[in-house]
């Protein structure tokens, strides 16, 4: 442990928060049996893939806790990572981080450097499920319904209802759509139909 540091939470508590946030939802592996470069700081790759997907790819996600002296060598790790993953898995590339001794502000700015990777930074207050609900992990709408949105992308939904509240009888077919298999030209065919019929009945 590095002199100084503010723990927010270990890698133990983040790699158990992922597994219970990730049940029923995708299938996760420890890394350990992949041929995946390492990094000299306490560190743990998991692969997250959607159960109920045929089509999912894997998402790799790099945990590390080191202090912030050390974020290039968490870059390298990234950089190193992504240089051995097939396509299109380098696209679905994450890194957790849990660097102690570093503000939020700070924190809010290592995040917005995307290279090699998307980076999510535990604030130093933060609890484990608090840190998933920033990332693809974030709970469910209702908990426990795998079919509907992530908390972010509902609160934009519903956002849209309180501007527009004609909006609000299609939020049902909408979200269905939006999470369909269908192609990106078929989802907004279908809204655009929802809007048309809606105008005409004004």
């Amino acid at each position: 442990m590095w002199e100084g540091a503010v723990i927010m939470m270990t890698l133990e508590h983040l790699t158990m928060a992922i597994n219970q946030r990730a049940q029923s939802r995708y299938q996760v592996q420890v890394a350990d049996a992949f041929e995946l470069p390492d990094v000299d700081h306490p560190s743990t790759v998991l692969r997250l893939k959607r159960q109920r997907s045929t089509n999912a790819g894997w998402r790799t996600v790099l945990l590390i806790q080191l202090p912030s002296t050390a974020l290039q060598a968490a870059y390298q790790w990234s950089a190193d990572v992504r240089d051995v993953l097939p396509e299109p898995e380098t696209s679905d590339l994450y890194m957790f981080m849990l660097i102690g001794d570093t503000s939020d502000n700070e924190a809010a700015r290592i995040e917005t450097d995307d290279r090699f990777c998307r980076k999510v930074v535990a604030r130093q207050s933060e609890e484990p499920l608090d840190f998933l609900d920033r990332t693809f992990l974030a709970s469910l709408d209702p908990p426990g319904n795998v079919e509907t949105l992530s908390d972010p992308l509902v609160s934009a939904l519903k956002a849209m209802v309180k501007s527009h509240p004609w909006t609000g009888r299609h939020m049902s077919a909408w979200k269905a759509e939006l999470l369909s298999t269908a192609n990106g030209g078929d989802v907004v065919q279908i809204l655009s139909d929802s809007v048309i019929s809606s105008e005409n009945q004004q």
